[in-house]
């Protein structure tokens, strides 16, 4: 019990010493409640720059797809991988560090529990060679990056070529209409091959065709869309490969404005792919 306490105590220094804290004073008598904008879980060695390959992979939820992992890790050429969420903890990093057979330097996990523009976060993302939007609620990331020195950050980022990708949540903020959960917003991030795009997740299991197709009538925007368990990656072609598990029927939707649905199943080694380049 000691230990734990201890090290709840460290985790409380070390975030606050990295972000900051606030404290909001309550009744006479009561201590005061901290809040801590940003928790880090690094894994891995001192940042180095290497010279990413670039391309977006696409998750549509639940269990990532392996080999569409290894793809996106492997675009970040040896370098440092980012993860940045709003809830959870520190779930991906043992699995992109250790677990998949990938070289790669180090990864690091944002939790963001307010909005925050510390210099520190601004630096993380830009030593950053891959960027990976873990699931949860995608509203909270259009609060606290929207509009800010996080999404200038972020696009930068993009613009110098990092590899970038999400699933659910994380998904749902790559094009460039996002539904937050209330509404549909633009002007967030602009990524090669998502211009004037919806993207959804959750796809079939969630019975969201006529959801989605609704969103584009409203904003006149394509539409792209993956099944649980299934990932679309994007490389610097325009070249979208459909990955999921043989025989199991995960897959990618890519919807024109005038509503025509061409369906992309999934494979082990992604070998059914959809071009974006010329849609």
């Amino acid at each position: 019990m000691l230990y734990l306490k201890c090290t709840a105590k460290l985790l409380l220094i070390l975030s606050c010493l990295f972000t900051g804290c606030s404290t909001q004073k309550k009744e006479d008598g009561e201590p005061p409640t901290i809040q801590i904008p940003v928790t880090s879980f690094y894994t891995g060695n001192p940042n180095i720059t290497t010279s990413p390959l670039g391309g977006i992979c696409m998750m549509g939820g639940r269990t990532e797809n392996d080999n569409a992992m290894r793809w996106f890790l492997n675009r970040a050429q040896g370098g440092d991988v980012l993860v940045m969420r709003a809830s959870g903890s520190d779930g991906y990093n043992d699995y992109f560090y250790s677990e998949l057979g990938v070289n790669i330097n180090s990864v690091e996990t944002l939790v963001f529990n307010a909005l925050t523009e510390d210099a520190s976060i601004i630096d993380k993302i830009n030593q950053a060679e891959a960027i990976w939007f873990a699931g949860g609620d995608q509203g909270n990331y259009v609060a606290y990056w929207k509009d800010n020195a996080i999404e200038d950050a972020l696009q930068s980022a993009i613009d110098r070529n990092v590899v970038i990708g999400g699933t659910s949540a994380g998904m749902a903020i790559l094009g460039d209409y996002v539904w937050t959960g209330d509404a549909i917003v633009t002007d967030f991030l602009d990524v090669p091959y998502l211009h004037n795009t919806l993207t959804d997740t959750h796809f079939s299991e969630r019975n969201r065709m006529d959801r989605l197709q609704d969103f584009i009538g409203q904003t006149g925007a394509k539409g792209i869309a993956a099944d649980e368990y299934t990932a679309i990656c994007v490389d610097e072609t325009g070249l979208a490969r459909v990955f999921g598990t043989d025989g199991e029927g995960d897959n990618a939707f890519f919807i024109t404005p005038e509503l025509q649905i061409e369906t992309v199943t999934g494979s082990a080694n992604g070998n059914n792919s959809f071009n974006l380049a010329n849609w």
